[in-house]
């Protein structure tokens, strides 16, 4: 259609359109994550952890693989078709979310009688067929987001969609909470229903907008339509690998939870995936990736594009992600704990480290979404059905620990070993077949900078809570002692809650900033090619990392 339609300036246009709104929903998501934690009691947001846990399992098992399908083939519609031929296509699958969405309520409908009482929650049958409605808008509106709106590049539409679904489940829970003094997980159901329908309807209005816009642009001469079994095959792959890989998803697990630990457990672990999925959900590789995936795609198929150009784009974009997540790990190994009880409310405590071994899993899981966009623009998205179905081993792993009473570790130990060893099948698979070729000193220096920093980091901490107790007689003694401290000790004082929390995080998230770009200054992570190409793309000199 448009030669235009993925060059650097409409990539720019709707990367700031999509920042703009990540940010907004970010921090009302945030809102919405601590203001229902403090609303709802400890047993009803464990239900509603667990209801909303259902409900992502739901929408994966329904999509029938049309995220990979569409990343992949509306980017080549949009490039080459008629207008009549992309709106064509893009009702067809309008229609496939339609259908899929419904069929899949339908059928929870009539099967809950028999799910509800393997979690222990017969007695909510009608409060999860109301959130079955939930599911339906959910849906449509997520589908239309992530499967149309944004590898077409109109991240406006998009991003106002999921902006104003927030907006408006915040005000309905206000105006609950101001009419009886309370907001009930009824209540909650109720208002994310109406968040999302206004957000279904927003999306579906931005659609037909751009469709309209289009209808009449010329296409590329001599293009063929990709036959449907090729765009179905693609879908299937992706589909079933996805399928496979739920089994081990933090939503399974959570049901896990629920089945074996009871309500309570469900809650807090519920709590900690909620801010684990906002930490994966903002880092690069998955911030930007409805943005950069249609572009790397695009460059793939197109005249000029290259295995070679995928492979060093891919890299920087992992990369990055890794040069983002990393300070926030170790941030988090040093106040987890305080971090999630102001949060809270108190309402969560003594759980700093659960909340930090389980951010371990974001390391393979922010870049497994670069590793599986080579395999797919490769045409080689069937690697990624095996890696499914090895990592799923891992599931019998978690329940064996359950049973053998280790409590939440059990979920924790099972999703690190689930995705090393998908990313792992991954690597070496790609590494063979696509000419792939990891940049390992520069993630090695990633991770070296990462552990220096923690390390620095924590000894300032003991420094500081040991301070007040350094008299010139003790620290004498100290000096005398015929052993050094044990790790006992040194472990006590950096499980110490601090004097003023606020303050505390504060300062550590300032220290711990600082060190790691000061280290990673010195050990340059990365090449100086992949900085230049970042400040030209910042159009300033300034990332010297």
């Amino acid at each position: 259609m448009s030669a235009t339609a993925y060059s650097h300036q409409a990539l720019k246009k709707s990367g700031l359109q999509f920042l703009v709104g990540k940010l907004s929903s970010s921090l009302l998501t945030i809102g919405i994550l601590v203001w229902l934690v403090r609303l709802l009691d400890i047993a009803e947001y464990g239900y509603y952890v667990t209801f909303v846990a259902g409900l992502e399992f739901a929408l994966a098992v329904i999509a029938f693989g049309l995220p990979w399908l569409t990343s992949r083939y509306i980017p080549e519609y949009r490039l080459h078709a008629q207008g009549a031929q992309l709106l064509k296509f893009v009702c067809r699958i309008l229609l496939c979310i339609v259908l899929s969405s419904s069929l899949g309520s339908l059928a929870l409908y009539f099967t809950m009688p028999w799910l509800l009482p393997l979690l222990d929650m017969s007695s909510l049958l009608e409060l999860a067929r109301l959130y079955l409605l939930v599911l339906v808008m959910e849906g449509l509106r997520r589908n239309l987001q992530e499967c149309i709106l944004e590898p077409l590049l109109q991240q406006g539409y998009a991003q106002f969609s999921q902006v104003i679904r927030s907006i408006v489940l915040l005000l309905v829970m206000a105006g609950i909470l101001l009419y009886q003094g309370k907001v009930t997980l009824y209540d909650a159901i109720l208002a994310e229903f109406a968040g999302t329908v206004v957000g279904s309807i927003s999306a579906l209005y931005g659609l037909i907008v751009f469709l309209r816009k289009n209808r009449h642009q010329p296409g590329k001469e001599g293009w063929q339509q990709p036959h449907w079994v090729t765009i179905w095959q693609t879908a299937l792959h992706m589909y079933l690998s996805h399928l496979i890989t739920m089994l081990c998803s933090r939503q399974v697990y959570i049901f896990l939870i629920q089945r074996f630990l009871g309500v309570e457990a469900t809650a807090i672990f519920g709590f900690l995936f909620n801010l684990y999925g906002q930490i994966c959900r903002y880092l690069p590789s998955h911030l930007l990736f409805s943005l950069i995936r249609p572009k790397l795609i695009a460059s793939y198929v197109s005249d000029e594009g290259s295995i070679q150009q995928l492979n060093a784009n891919a890299n920087l974009v992992g990369k990055i992600s890794l040069f983002v997540l990393l300070p926030i790990l170790a941030y988090i190994w040093l106040t987890g704990t305080e971090l999630l009880e102001l949060l809270s409310g108190g309402k969560v405590k003594a759980s700093g480290w659960y909340f930090a071994c389980l951010l371990l899993t974001l390391i393979p899981l922010s870049q497994r979404p670069i590793l599986q966009t080579v395999l797919v623009a490769c045409h080689k998205s069937s690697v990624c059905t095996w890696a499914s179905l090895v990592s799923i081993c891992t599931l019998p792993l978690a329940y064996w620990l359950l049973i053998s009473n280790f409590g939440m570790w059990s979920v924790i130990i099972a999703m690190i070993c689930s995705e090393t060893l998908y990313n792992s099948i991954l690597v070496i698979s790609i590494t063979y077949s696509a000419d792939y070729k990891t940049d390992l000193t520069g993630n090695l220096r990633l991770f070296a900078t990462a552990i220096s920093t923690y390390l620095l980091c924590a000894a300032a901490k003991i420094l500081w809570l040991s301070a007040p107790q350094l008299t010139q007689e003790n620290f004498q003694a100290w000096r005398q002692a015929p052993t050094p401290p044990d790790l006992n000790y040194l472990s006590g004082l950096l499980n110490t809650a601090p004097a003023n929390p606020w303050l505390y995080l504060l300062v550590t998230a300032i220290l711990v900033a600082g060190l790691f770009l000061f280290i990673g200054y010195l050990i340059k992570p990365f090449q100086a090619v992949e900085r230049a190409k970042i400040n030209k793309a910042l159009h300033r000199n300034i990332f010297v990392w």
